[in-house]
């Protein structure tokens, strides 16, 4: 009996629906993901006979490849080297420039053993040593691998748990604020980091938004009276800053601080209250939502909480 022209078997249970096709692509991803993630894999041999924690260490570990391949010493050096690196960064976060040197040298460090490992295991697969267009390519190809998947990710992590350094515009000079301070423990005097929306000042300018730091001169409730010399806060002299109008007042809403910004906007001088004082007081005005982050008193060497 031919089953094309059987009633026993009858065209629906030979169709091949798409959603049947599907259902069996998916049954096989899952086959293959199980296989491949199951516990068998972490000790499955992978380059130069390293199973996969010998691998990931090489990965994470500055040095780690030059030490699992018999150059023990070399592994050590680099490992220094790195951490040597690391405390520069970490003491002048603030600096663009050796900031920028530390974090090129910590990737450096960090490729060279992953370049290595590669070319050793190339060696080996083939017998004979590479070419030195290729231990160049590999070096190049471990630094962006490095840069791209391992340095640039943990960077920022290190900046929105730890601490984050912002450059004063005009003033040559960063500041280091930390991620993690409450807003109930700001006070007056306080350097905060905020977030600013941005909008057009007087004769066609305009200022971006984003960070902005600014020194806290009133609380919720605060009154703050500006005067050519001084001001006054509830009544009391505080210090005048650079930027502040020789006239004016303002009261800090609920929910709002009182803010003086460290930017310096073109042509203002802090000896009129025209347009650019309106600009400063308008930018005084900061939700505490738009709380960011508070800068540390003292980061290593360096007073930050200074006028």
């Amino acid at each position: 009996m031919n089953p094309e022209f059987s009633s026993y078997y009858p065209p629906r249970a030979q169709d091949r629906w798409l959603g049947r096709i599907l259902g069996q692509r998916l049954d096989r991803l899952r086959i293959w993901l199980r296989l491949r993630f199951s516990r068998s894999f972490l000790a499955t041999p992978l380059v130069l006979s390293f199973n996969a924690p010998e691998l990931l260490l090489c990965l994470l570990i500055p040095g780690e490849p030059y030490r699992r391949l018999g150059q023990r010493t070399l592994g050590r050096v680099f490992l220094i080297i790195w951490w040597a690196w690391a405390l520069v960064l970490l003491i002048f976060l603030g600096s663009p420039t050796l900031n920028g040197f530390a974090v090129s040298g910590m990737i450096s460090c960090h490729a060279s053993g992953l370049g290595f490992l590669y070319l050793r295991d190339r060696e080996t697969s083939r017998g004979y040593p590479a070419g030195l267009r290729v231990k160049i390519l590999a070096q190049l190809v471990a630094w962006l691998f490095c840069a791209g998947l391992l340095y640039w990710p943990g960077y920022r992590f290190f900046e929105n748990t730890v601490a984050r350094p912002m450059f004063i515009p005009g003033e040559n000079s960063s500041v280091v604020f930390d991620p993690h301070a409450a807003r109930a423990d700001v006070a007056r005097g306080d350097l905060v980091a905020f977030k600013n929306e941005s909008f057009r000042l007087d004769r066609g300018a305009r200022l971006a938004g984003g960070l902005m730091l600014g020194r806290v001169i009133g609380l919720p409730g605060d009154r703050v009276e500006f005067g050519p010399h001084r001001i006054r806060v509830n009544g009391h002299d505080a210090e005048r800053l650079p930027t502040m109008p020789t006239e004016g007042e303002l009261v800090a809403a609920p929910g709002e601080w009182l803010v003086w910004p460290t930017v310096k906007l073109p042509g203002y001088e802090g000896s009129d209250s025209g347009a650019m004082a309106e600009t400063y007081l308008r930018l005084a005005n900061v939700p505490q939502q738009n709380f960011v982050g508070r800068a540390f008193r003292r980061w290593f060497f360096q007073r930050q909480d200074q006028p």
